[in-house]
């Protein structure tokens, strides 16, 4: 008996997912362990490996974004069983996007008995002004309408570049996308141009992640300042030593270290939270937010309390790496119970970050600012002063517990010694 193939769930979070490539052709055999294709969520791209034996009939297709648990695909027992599904329509659509579609044929004039006129030249892909409309249905793929439907445009105005020079691809929708076109009524087409950019894939999934993130969440953004001279001092110290140590450590392992101290002490704030029943982590597991061309990434630092400060450097920045290359593992992108995301790098001292549900609590850093404080004797001096700003979930985490929260954080950071202890 044939098995269904569903859309996997990555994380907790995950709704839905994208399948950007089959990685077997359709009617392949396929063994249990093998990669049947590669999907998008919302954070990572995943290869999702068939968990039984068969020969494969595919019903999505690249492009389809599906919900966690829609059908994919089939996997037929033997060719007969293959052939009856294959033929009783399942997958349709998939099997019409296999091979190109002819356009239908001209029909003589009824009036006068003449064909009609012989259509004008496609334009080149990519050309500036826009192609002559085509007329009649039209052949694209499954891929291709996907796109000119999230970029609202006509799939008719798509010149199609293939060697049959009929069906519309991905790569003549991504040519008209890119093609510079005058914004609508304008007359000087050189001196306004818009450019048509599609929100799909992993930025799409994010931005509707964020979205419902704040219209589900009782957020609540509260900041202190701390002095961060000393734990500056330390980190200068232990750059120094570095061929010692064997990695550079950076102000964010130092922080990442803290924080894995700091949160066994508050097992309400490091938990995740569905609406009706907290889970309390026994161990930290940090998502270290990360800048990546698509978007914000977040990869998971498991049991960090338990690591070492330049264990903590040398996980941080593989994971860091491969968020930038879409290499992570499905379990290295979820299952956190709190994020931080440090953004000292750039002129920004305070920020309201928005939660990753269901974690309920995010810690942000700010940049440090050379300030006149009052040194602990009394003097006026010089301090590396910086913001340390927390969102939680409200629902959760009250005033009270996120004062002594940031209290403990404080502590940390102005006495760094505790860190390394």
């Amino acid at each position: 008996m044939s098995v269904e193939v569903v859309m996997p769930r990555a994380g907790l979070t995950m709704v839905e997912g994208t399948i950007s490539e089959w990685k077997v052709p359709e009617g392949a055999s396929v063994k249990k362990g093998d990669v049947l294709m590669e999907y998008e969520n919302e954070k990572n791209m995943i290869e999702y490996e068939a968990l039984d034996s068969g020969i494969i009939h595919m019903v999505a297709k690249e492009g389809d974004t599906v919900k966690v648990g829609g059908l994919i695909a089939y996997l037929a027992q033997d060719q007969t069983e293959y052939e009856q599904i294959a033929s009783a329509g399942a997958g349709a659509s998939s099997a019409a996007d296999s091979a190109p579609a002819e356009e239908p044929a001209a029909k003589p004039d009824a009036a006068s008995g003449s064909s009609p006129a012989a259509p004008e030249p496609a334009a080149a892909p990519g050309s500036a002004s826009a192609p002559a409309k085509r007329s009649g249905r039209v052949s694209a793929t499954g891929l291709a309408k996907k796109m000119a439907k999230e970029a609202g445009i006509d799939i008719l105005d798509v010149t199609p570049t293939g060697a049959d020079g009929i069906r519309v691809r991905a790569r003549d929708v991504e040519a008209y996308l890119a093609a510079p076109r005058p914004a609508a009524g304008c007359a000087d087409s050189a001196e306004s141009v818009i450019t048509e950019i599609p929100w799909k894939g992993v930025r799409a999934a994010i931005a509707k992640n964020m979205y419902n993130s704040v219209q589900q969440t009782a957020q609540c953004t509260m900041a202190c300042e701390v002095n961060a001279t000393k734990l500056l001092t330390l980190r200068e110290s232990l750059k120094q030593d570095q061929e010692m140590l064997g990695v550079k450590i950076t102000v964010n392992d130092l922080l990442c270290k803290m924080l894995g101290k700091v949160m066994l002490k508050h097992p309400m704030a490091n938990a995740t939270f569905d609406g009706s029943t907290l889970y309390e982590h026994s161990h930290v597991d940090l998502s270290v937010a990360v800048a990546t061309e698509d978007g914000l990434m977040v990869p998971v630092v498991k049991h960090i309390d338990t690591l070492t400060l330049t264990e903590i450097s040398r996980k941080v920045k593989d994971l860091a790496e491969r968020a930038k290359t879409k290499s992570l593992l499905q379990d290295e992108s979820s299952g956190a119970s709190l994020t931080i995301t440090n953004v000292g790098m750039f002129p920004i001292h305070m920020a309201t970050p928005i939660l990753n549900p269901p974690q309920v609590l995010i810690v942000g850093v700010g940049q440090p600012v050379q300030k006149p404080v009052v040194q602990e004797d009394g003097t006026i001096g010089v301090g590396s002063m910086m913001n340390i700003f927390v969102t939680v979930d409200h629902r959760v985490i009250d005033g009270m517990m996120t004062g002594r929260l940031l209290a403990d954080i404080k502590a940390y950071i102005e006495h760094p010694e505790m860190i390394l202890a």
